[in-house]
Formats: structure tokens, sequence, C-alpha cells
């Protein structure tokens, strides 16, 4: 038991100081390894030592571990972020889902691979999945890793949120569009439209981190995109660059509250509500920015739960905005935007929790 203490203390020590989960789990899989111990099992344990944070007793990652595995797991907010959200969702349920993770979604890349060969293929894995409903591509996985195939190692299968497809489809790519995509990478969002439009397409991808841009290029690259009908733009996207498109996605960076359920260290960015208020400031700017484009349609989505990230921005464009439908909800219902936008939560789409609205286009 010591040495899951020291390996959890190790995990724990290296999220407050700033890691992601993953990275966190790395280091300390590097320098605290345990004997006799199932480490998918062991990533699920951090998982939930650290979205139990703001319950753990004491101060140092020693005795908050040992709060944990004395007390059990259970998912806890930073006050304000409880306060907030009870008042807009059922917040128990909410904490339920987030304990228990959301489904795995995934669709087949046809760039790549045959449809019915690729699933007939992971039936024989024993990968047990259905097909989605709403999105007739998209498969929800009912048992087994699939990211543990064989399929997956050769890109012949893509791991996406249905949420995040649903921004895709609320843009609703044609062929022969030029579409621009603010705020890009990592490029998921690309490939889809491109294969959506069987490369019927050009996609101006514009992202400000040099370092993103180039392994959203290496990704798509290695997907299959035609890199000759993609234009990569290093820039930041409230000085945009792009004069004219026929549809422009405004996949905004966010809070990143939305995913927390699987990269619980979000929340321990989220102590108060600086970071919330900080991307509002850079959404309302970004979109500003975006109706300097001549488009026919635009999509603004985040990944995050709050209405300030979402429905506060777009009651400010309420006569521009479209009704959109792409599954999911209506948006917060006391906001102008609420009925005309939608949002996916976990707790009722088992996806991640996205806000999608659409705006009429500017010519």
């Amino acid at each position: 038991m010591s040495d899951v203490v020291d390996f959890l203390s190790s995990v724990l020590h290296f999220c407050e100081r700033g890691d992601p989960l993953p990275v966190a789990f790395s280091k300390a899989k590097s320098i605290k390894r345990v004997r006799n111990v199932d480490y998918d099992e062991m990533f699920e344990l951090s998982r939930k030592l650290v979205l139990s944070y703001y319950a753990l007793e004491g101060k140092s990652a020693r005795k908050k571990v040992t709060s944990f595995l004395n007390k059990g797991s259970k998912v806890s907010l930073p006050p304000w972020m409880s306060e907030e959200l009870k008042e807009l969702i059922d917040l128990d349920a909410y904490l339920k889902s987030a304990e228990l993770g959301r489904y795995k979604w995934f669709r087949v890349n046809r760039i790549l691979a045959d449809e019915d060969d690729v699933l007939s293929s992971l039936e024989t894995q024993g990968i047990k999945f259905e097909r989605d409903e709403d999105f007739n591509y998209l498969f929800r996985v009912i048992s087994g890793n699939i990211t543990k195939t064989k399929e997956f190692d050769d890109f012949k299968i893509i791991v996406q949120d249905k949420a995040s497809v649903a921004v895709v489809q609320a843009l609703g790519p044609e062929k022969g569009d030029v579409i621009l995509e603010l705020a890009s990478a990592p490029g998921l969002k690309a490939e889809l439209i491109y294969e959506l439009t069987q490369g019927d397409v050009y996609l101006i991808l514009a992202e400000l981190n040099h370092k993103r841009l180039d392994k959203e290029i290496k990704l798509l690259s290695t997907l299959g995109v035609d890199l000759g009908k993609v234009d990569f733009i290093n820039q930041d996207s409230t000085r945009n660059s792009v004069l004219r498109a026929d549809k422009v996605l405004i996949d905004a960076p966010c809070s990143s509250s939305g995913i927390f359920y699987k990269e619980p260290t979000v929340l321990l960015t989220l102590r108060d509500r600086d970071k919330v208020e900080n991307f509002s400031k850079l959404q309302k700017l970004m979109i500003k920015e975006a109706f300097n484009i001549s488009f026919k349609k635009a999509v603004y989505s985040v990944c995050s739960i709050f209405p300030e990230e979402g429905e506060v921005i777009m009651d400010e464009y309420v006569d521009k905005l479209m009704t959109t439908e792409v599954g999911g909800i209506e948006g917060y219902g006391k906001h102008k935007s609420g009925k005309l936008s939608r949002r996916y939560f976990g707790h009722i789409h088992g996806t991640e929790d996205f806000f999608i609205a659409t705006l009429r286009g500017v010519s």
C-alpha cells in the first residue's frame, strides 16, 4: 500500500505543479514504479483522486492521498463553480456522470479505410459498439478498448467525441466550400470537414501556437488529408488576416470546463472565476474580428459548461443567430440566445460539455 501512496502522491504533486494528468502520471511512473499493478487501473484511480481534490484533507500531497484512500472518491468542484452550476443543471447527476466517465466515441477514417471492413475487424477483436442515431458515421463504444486495436494504431479509426462532431455538423460543410477555421488545432474537425466533402473543399486553418500548428499539419497528413487543399496560417485570430470564406468555424479557446471529467487538472485551474472571465474576453474579441470576414455562415463553439463563454456572449448577437439543430438540447433558458443555440452535457448525452451556436453571414 505504501508504494501506491507514494505513486499517487507523486501524480498529485505534478498535477499541482500544472502538469496535465497524463503527463503527471508518466512522470510518476518514471520515478515511482509500483510492482504487480495494472497501470490502466492506476490511471483511473489517479483520475478519481484529482476529481476529488477539493474534498481532500491535509496540505501535503501525501496527506491528501491518504485522505482519498481512506474515504474514497467524491467528485468535488471549486465552491464558486458548484454554486453557479446548481442553478443551471442537475448538479448531482452531473457529478455522478463525471465520476463514472463518459462514453467513448469513434468514427472510421474513410479517407484511409473502408467502413465495413474496419467495423468487421473490430467485431472480431471483441469490440462492441453501436451506430449513433444522429450522425450515422459515428459509433459509441459499448465494451472493449478501441485504442488498443491495430485500426487505431493505423489511423483507420478516429476517436472523437459526439459533441465535437456536432460542431462540424452545425457548420454543414458542402462540396466546393472555402472554409476558415480559427484556432484550428488539433485538427480533427478539419479532417472531418475534408472527409464529409470527399476532399472537395478548400480549408484555411489558422492557429496561433507554432507547436500546435506543426502537430496539426503532421496529423492531417497522417490522416490522409491532401495538404494541397489546405492553407495553414500562423496567426492570432483576434487579428485575422483572411477576408473571405464561405463558412467560418470559431472553435474558440476556452476554460475546458467541459472536459474536466477526463482531464481533472482543469479543476485545479478553476479555483476562482478569473480563467473563465479571461477566456470570455478573448472569445468576444475573436467573434468581433470574425465579423470583419465576408462569409455566409459561421459556427461558434466552446467546450465549456459556463454561460459566460456561451449564451452570455451570443446574447449580443441574437439578431444574427440562426437556429442550431444538431441534437443536444437548448442552451440555458434565461438567456435570449438559449433557444437558438444547443448544448451537450455529459450527464444527459454521455459526451463532453459543449456549447454550439450558428451565426448568419456577412456579405
